[in-house]
């Protein structure tokens, strides 16, 4: 067993601190970038569904659901899977899970699933403070954990928009795939206040000083909402979406 060292999250966040090293296989998955800002959804749902030989584009998968300049929710990323792999004939389902351990991922990899996370990012967007974060959607490839916590990392196929979107990280061996030492990692996906604090939703830079203010009240009402439903579980951090068989009845 190796301890994983317990960062504060806030009251939100348990998890258990102690995982089995395995041996993990990387996933790998055929790259598509985000077609608009917001759409990060739509493009892991691309890439996914391309992975069982299912081809769409992502203005094909926004029909179903979510929108360009608002994103997709994780219950629509779900059920949008879910009424797809119905359609083609798929035995498998997407299941949403909250407050998600590594060992839930760690073993989901070892069993082949794919899986989604959604977490904090960086967003690089014109008009956008340099600080901006926003929730989100990525496919986690494995987590490497060693004894060393320094080599502790997480390995995502993540489908930010533009050249720069995943900058703050370190490339990893294949397209689009991105490396995050563990502990940001962490703090990204169980929502740590200092990335939540920065959440933006509106440009803040524009030419209208009037608009930049009320983008900023609307940002600081953005921020609100998150805390309100994590104080009130209605939104839950550590979201994890697994694609797996569908069980025998």
């Amino acid at each position: 067993m190796i301890n994983i060292p317990e960062y504060h999250m806030g009251k939100f966040h348990t998890y258990p601190n102690t995982i089995t090293i395995q041996k993990s296989r990387k996933q790998r998955f055929m790259y598509h970038q985000s077609q608009y800002s917001f759409s990060c959804g739509h493009a892991v749902i691309q890439m996914l569904l391309e992975r069982h030989g299912i081809i769409m584009n992502q203005d094909d998968i926004l029909k179903i659901s979510g929108d360009k300049t608002l994103g997709v929710t994780s219950w629509e990323l779900e059920s949008t899977l879910n009424e797809i792999f119905v359609q083609k004939g798929l035995p498998l389902q997407a299941r949403s899970n909250y407050f998600t351990t590594y060992s839930q991922l760690f073993h989901a990899i070892q069993q082949e699933k794919a899986v989604i996370v959604m977490f904090i990012n960086h967003y690089h967007e014109e008009g956008f403070s340099s600080y901006a974060n926003y929730p989100h959607f990525a496919l986690l490839n494995t987590i490497t954990m060693s004894s060393e916590e320094s080599k502790n990392r997480a390995i995502l196929t993540s489908p930010s928009f533009g050249p720069y979107g995943n900058k703050n990280f370190s490339s990893g061996e294949y397209e689009g795939e991105i490396v995050i030492p563990l502990q940001q990692f962490q703090e990204r996906f169980y929502a740590s206040s200092k990335f939540l604090n920065h959440l933006e939703y509106k440009p803040t830079h524009t030419k209208n000083r009037w608009r930049n203010g009320w983008n900023r009240f609307l940002n600081f009402l953005f921020i609100c909402a998150f805390y309100v439903g994590y104080c009130i579980k209605i939104l839950k951090p550590g979201l994890a979406i697994f694609v797996e068989p569908v069980p025998n009845i």
